[in-house]
């Protein structure tokens, strides 16, 4: 990866101790204790990784993209910022097509708040799974991954805790109630807290369990994901598999969540 000089204005008290990193071994000078430092913070901010691939006219409600509709009369992916933002995650990227990325940045900018959010283009629809694999390079520690066309109320830092807490490759929201669940779904099992099965679309439902595409993964949920041009999808490739190696969790939630489709789903 190619360098770039740039200047910098600093306090002389923090020079003084940026310098004192200088170790000239592991460290060999000021621009590479700069690197080490920014390197290290970047890489300790929590990620989210909103999902907004898929051909771009999937997204469309009516003429405008559902990330945009207005829900309480605020659009919907400035709900979804502001959940991510109010439990921490401030490395906000944003993965879809260009149509798609062009209206949320158009609202929403490079920053809101104290968080940074990037964009990441997908030029081919090759499923969500090739959506997610999109953001791998900039992923290295647990991240957060949320669609852009959900509304939810789940408690993200409880969430990530128990993430964390059972060590699995991934952790998705399972839905317990019934009054947000359609009959086209994810339906999963579970034996304890891990998913025994997951099934997307089932032609009968095994369970009244239904996935929803928000959880936490490690770095390792790449290795599930093949590389080259071939289409793979998270709810019909991944999960499943994941779940077929006991490295799949489930967090159970009982509150307030909308898969937002059309207009009418906006009413609840």
């Amino acid at each position: 990866m190619g360098k770039e000089r740039i200047s910098l204005s600093i306090n002389k008290e923090l020079l003084h101790r940026l310098d004192k990193e200088v170790d000239h071994v592991t460290i060999q000078s000021r621009s590479g204790a700069v690197e080490k430092i920014l390197t290290k913070y970047l890489s300790e901010k929590k990620k989210c990784v909103i999902l907004a691939g898929g051909p771009p006219e999937n997204l469309d409600c009516e003429g405008t993209y559902r990330p945009l509709l207005k829900l309480k009369g605020i659009p919907l992916i400035e709900h979804i910022l502001a959940k991510v933002r109010e439990h921490g995650f401030n490395d906000i990227i944003i993965v879809g097509s260009k149509e798609v990325l062009s209206s949320i940045y158009k609202l929403v900018g490079e920053t809101k708040g104290d968080a940074i959010i990037e964009y990441i283009e997908e030029k081919k629809s090759l499923g969500t799974a090739k959506t997610l694999q999109l953001a791998k390079e900039r992923i290295k520690s647990t991240f957060l991954f949320v669609p852009c066309d959900h509304y939810f109320e789940i408690n993200l830092k409880d969430m990530e805790l128990y993430h964390k807490q059972n060590k699995s490759v991934a952790t998705l929201t399972v839905y317990s109630g019934t009054k947000y669940a359609w009959s086209k779904s994810s339906i999963v099992e579970l034996e304890g807290n891990k998913i025994k099965t997951y099934e997307e679309n089932p032609k009968v439902n095994k369970t009244y369990l239904t996935s929803i595409l928000i959880g936490f993964a490690e770095p390792e949920i790449f290795d599930a994901v093949p590389d080259g041009e071939i289409s793979y999808s998270l709810q019909e490739d991944v999960f499943p598999q994941l779940a077929k190696e006991g490295s799949l969790i489930g967090y159970l939630f009982a509150g307030k969540w909308k898969n937002i489709h059309t207009k009418k789903d906006l009413n609840f």
